[in-house]
């Protein structure tokens, strides 16, 4: 695809005097790489979904089917540079995964907010997901229009795909300000987390008195919320860069610098959304996330740091 009319010819090896739509013939060795990354990471999803029987889960099994698919045909794209079919599977599926991903952090930061307590966040965890999830579905939707008014227009004599790579641009950026607006959010509701000495995060004076077996399921639970909290981090980081790097590289246009310069490509999205679907197989919310707890009283807040602890680890549903 490009700003003026772009013939490929049949499945042929890439001639430089004839760049195909990308402006460079896609690497095999990043695409096998790539593939084989996102194969793994998407079985471990699929799997830890099905044995934690959190459903939800299924969001990042998606994002990383969809990344798979993209790099398989990159992989194709590798021997049949000219593919048109190849180069609007990758160009669709590797910009739309992400949104995937997007939305089970948004998942994940409204159970945080169950187990630390809604003082510790502005709005509700309904809340988070009723807002970040519509925005994340209009910005996949405008992406979605938009690619298809630029792949139609490039199969068109003289068709104009500059409307389509707007909106597709659009929908983007308003991924990528959300994006931005949650991660403040979620480091809000970290800080106040830690300030407040919450004993979800930070259970270290825990009382003499406390039982050893207490003591210990509490230190156990601590360590898997910081954990779940630094993979959301690093996962949300790596979405935002990654955000940033696509809105300039379609803003450049479908002959810029950016997206006809496979090394950047390589490192600002591949290699970043790899960083963001691997984060969440080893550092799984399916394992981390207490089953029986749904939302926490505001008892911290009077000091009774013991007593919170004590139902994120034996929670139930009657102690909300």
């Amino acid at each position: 695809m490009s700003d003026s009319q772009y013939e490929p010819p049949s499945c042929s090896p890439f001639d430089p005097t004839n760049p195909p739509a990308y402006g460079y013939s896609p690497s095999l060795a990043a695409g096998v790489v790539f593939t084989v990354l996102f194969a793994i990471a998407f079985t471990a999803h699929l799997a830890q979904t099905v044995l934690s029987r959190r459903w939800w889960l299924i969001l990042f099994a998606t994002g990383a089917a969809g990344e798979l698919l993209g790099w398989i045909a990159r992989t194709w794209a590798s021997q049949c540079a000219y593919s048109a079919m190849a180069f609007q599977i990758q160009i669709s599926t590797l910009i739309f995964s992400p949104a995937f991903f997007a939305a089970g952090i948004y998942i994940i930061l409204g159970y945080l907010i169950r187990i630390f307590g809604p003082h510790t966040s502005p709005l509700s965890a309904k809340q988070y997901l009723w807002v970040f999830c519509t925005i994340d579905f209009f910005s996949l939707l405008l992406q979605a229009v938009g690619g298809g008014m630029a792949s139609a227009a490039s199969d068109k004599v003289g068709g104009d795909v500059r409307p389509g790579t707007n909106t597709m641009i659009v929908g983007i950026i308003f991924q990528l300000a959300a994006n931005v607006v949650f991660a403040g959010l979620f480091a809000s509701v970290v800080a106040k987390t830690y300030k407040k000495g919450k004993g979800i995060l930070n259970v270290d004076d825990l009382a003499v008195s406390q039982s050893d077996a207490t003591k210990t399921r509490a230190a156990t639970t601590t360590k898997r919320m910081r954990m779940l909290v630094a993979a959301t981090t690093v996962s949300t980081l790596a979405l935002i860069v990654r955000g940033i790097y696509r809105s300039i590289e379609l803003l450049q246009g479908w002959r810029g610098y950016l997206i006809t310069t496979e090394s950047y490509f390589i490192g600002l999205d591949g290699a970043l959304m790899v960083i963001a679907v691997i984060v969440f197989v080893v550092a799984n919310p399916g394992w981390l996330l207490p089953h029986k707890v749904e939302c926490i009283d505001t008892s911290l807040e009077s000091g009774n740091r013991n007593d919170t602890v004590e139902k994120v680890v034996e929670g139930s549903e009657s102690d909300c």
